[in-house]
């Protein structure tokens, strides 16, 4: 499963629509972090080869995987820095569905973490 998700983040960071086609279901949504709900359609327009931008590098840890049947929970931290060296995390919550003899994203739902109040 945390391979489908490797792929999908992947192939979002290039901007590559084939691959990310490929990863998710005919109903795909997802819940960006700025809490708007997108279908599938939405989502591969947004990451077009032309609306391709600079994004910061992405870490992924903290990632916890959870099967039963043919439906999958995959939930992890994706962390990245932001100019001027400010580290942001949000947490991924990504729903995988078995059909047809393979795996495909359902879901995903970006909640951001706030920053650790100043000491």
């Amino acid at each position: 499963m945390q391979a489908l998700v490797d792929r999908f983040e992947d192939a979002r960071t290039r901007f590559d629509p084939v691959a990310l086609a490929a990863t998710l279901a005919p109903d795909y949504e997802e819940v960006s972090p700025i809490g708007t709900v997108d279908p599938r359609a939405a989502v591969l327009g947004f990451y077009a080869p032309a609306a391709r931008r600079p994004a910061p590098e992405m870490t992924a840890d903290d990632t916890v995987v959870r099967a039963s049947g043919d439906m999958a929970l995959v939930t992890r931290r994706q962390s990245f820095t932001l100019p001027g060296g400010v580290t942001r995390s949000i947490r991924v919550r990504y729903v995988a569905r078995r059909a047809g003899g393979r795996w495909q994203l359902l879901s995903a739902q970006y909640t951001p973490i706030p920053p650790a109040p100043a000491r």
